[in-house]
């Protein structure tokens, strides 16, 4: 009896279940703060030279000085014209002006009290050290994603899940008293890295302890928990506003998630493929006692999980490949992944380049991908993945191309439209991002479909990676203009994506390709044959 029948007659989401999907969420929580608190922690506020030093006090930035600053070159004065990385000195002999760097700043402290950026300067000449920073630690995104999936699958969904999370916690607080910029930047690498293995482990336990009916489900609910994360870290920004706090309070209450260790099961289809059926079992009875169907349980004999071999040796990624058809679509797919990772992530990050209250900026980007998430758990079923996703990319980068224009050209309170744009385009970005991990998927045959989707996987975090540069751009040209420049770029990217979609096929209501041939035939656009597949088939709403 394979596992997804079991399921089906104990119950395919009870209480029991609901309860172990509920608490599996919580950490997502913490995992959605952790990647997207450098928008807090690295954020770079206004600055100026400082033209008069007062130890152990704190400046106003707009507070100017007219008196001589002690570091000045004997035979210069100063010119109280100061900008952000030079300062203006007159030379008392000839009267004429010339620039010097700055050796210390003043920072704007209306947004944050001190963030990692101001404590350690990473301003002017040192502003591409963020940057670095950053590339690092989202780096761990992408080896995680390559390394986590296999412990998960060695170790077991629920130990993997418990170890990364008390590495996530370790490192992440750790990271609040790093003393250099080094430190902070591996330990946090670390943080990133291990937080993979919670969220890849976390996903794959929620959905394997759901019945088949109720998995898409599952998989849609499971994005809500990291929305609601970077929503609550604009309530621990606002209230704290100092980096070293932000990433106590960030990291600090992960420690109670010590208990899942022994709260959480462990993956009864896990345990069952590891020969450990009795384990499975005992948590079989407690899905059934909680749905009162304890005589629904069969023996131990029968548990069992089916695995269709299809000819697996003969059939690799690099068969799928040599296909020059299939190879396009992949690499159409591949290509898409990473551009959905960029545009999703790189929108929060960004955040600090919006018009309007920083705080509440990052709040509506949490909740915009509310709706962006309900869209296709609502509507895939009689819209499809392709026309859904296209859709949605569609207004995204239309509605990121419209706040950018309305950004440098409206002043006032008419910026309130740009605002309103960049979250009904960040709405649309989260409705490509929940359907084109299930639409991939369908698209790969089965017996390639889990390496294509690890490699799905690396190029998404492989975006993710290279957002930070992107965010950059904002610093390159001065203005509203520069400012600007990250949402026509991520708008367009969205377009881009949308476009070359067109070419790939649609997978609502068909049978899920098994063979490279009913993969080939998929892309001509023919229904697969049913007939070839037996029992085998599986239905997609």
């Amino acid at each position: 009896m394979r596992f997804d029948d079991i399921l089906k007659a104990v119950g395919e989401f009870g209480p029991y279940q609901r309860w172990i999907f509920i608490l599996i969420c919580l950490p997502i929580i913490f995992i959605g703060i952790s990647d997207v608190n450098n928008a807090l922690l690295l954020y770079s506020p206004k600055h100026r030279c400082t033209t008069h030093i007062v130890y152990n006090t704190t400046r106003s930035y707009t507070e100017d000085s007219t008196q001589p600053s002690g570091n000045l070159t004997e035979g210069f004065t100063l010119n109280t014209d100061n900008d952000a990385c030079f300062r203006q000195v007159i030379n008392s002999s000839d009267q004429k002006s010339l620039k010097q760097p700055c050796r210390t700043w003043t920072y704007d402290q209306s947004v944050f009290i001190e963030t990692f950026v101001t404590e350690h300067n990473l301003v002017c000449d040192d502003a591409n050290i963020k940057t670095y920073i950053q590339i690092l630690m989202y780096s761990g995104a992408l080896i995680g994603s390559l390394t986590q999936g296999y412990f998960a699958d060695r170790l077991g969904r629920q130990r993997m899940m418990c170890c990364s999370l008390a590495i996530v916690f370790a490192s992440g607080l750790a990271s609040a008293w790093s003393p250099n910029y080094f430190v902070f930047a591996l330990l946090r690498f670390i943080q990133i890295l291990a937080s993979r293995g919670v969220y890849i482990s976390s996903f794959i336990l929620a959905i394997e302890i759901v019945g088949p009916s109720k998995r898409q489900w599952s998989g849609f609910l499971f994005n809500y928990s990291y929305s609601a994360g970077i929503g609550i870290l604009a309530g621990i920004g606002y209230g704290l506003r100092h980096w070293k706090y932000i990433q106590i309070a960030c990291t600090g209450p992960m420690v109670l998630f010590v208990v899942y260790w022994w709260i959480i099961p462990e993956s009864p289809r896990w345990l069952i493929s590891q020969g450990k059926k009795d384990q499975a079992r005992k948590t079989v009875v407690k899905m059934a006692q909680s749905n009162k169907c304890l005589n629904c349980v069969p023996p131990v004999a029968d548990f069992y999980e089916k695995t269709e071999k299809h000819d697996r040796k003969k059939h690799s990624i690099l068969h799928y490949f040599k296909q020059r058809s299939l190879l396009f679509q992949s690499l159409v797919i591949f290509f898409n992944s990473f551009l959905v990772f960029h545009c999703f992530f790189g929108f929060t990050l960004n955040t600090g380049n919006l018009a309007g209250n920083f705080y509440l900026n990052i709040l509506l980007s949490g909740l915009a991908d509310f709706p962006g998430f309900t869209i296709p758990l609502l509507t895939v079923s009689r819209l499809g993945r392709k026309k859904l996703y296209i859709l949605g990319m569609v207004v995204g980068g239309l509605s990121l191309l419209g706040s950018g224009t309305v950004f440098v050209i409206v002043t006032g309170d008419l910026k309130i439209a740009s605002i309103i744009l960049a979250m009904i385009g960040k709405t649309g970005m989260a409705v490509g991002f929940c359907v084109i991990y299930i639409w991939s998927a369908e698209l790969f045959p089965t017996v390639v479909r889990s390496s294509g989707m690890g490699i799905i996987t690396s190029m998404g975090n492989l975006g993710y990676m290279t957002v930070p540069a992107v965010t950059r751009l904002a610093a390159l040209v001065p203005g509203r203009v520069g400012r600007a420049i990250p949402l026509f770029v991520l708008g367009s990217l969205c377009l881009i994506a949308a476009l070359t979609t067109l070419i790939l096929p649609e997978t609502q209501k068909v049978y899920l390709p098994e063979t490279l041939g009913h993969a080939k035939a998929l892309k001509r656009g023919n229904q697969i044959n049913k007939e070839k597949l037996h029992d085998k088939r599986i239905t997609l709403t």
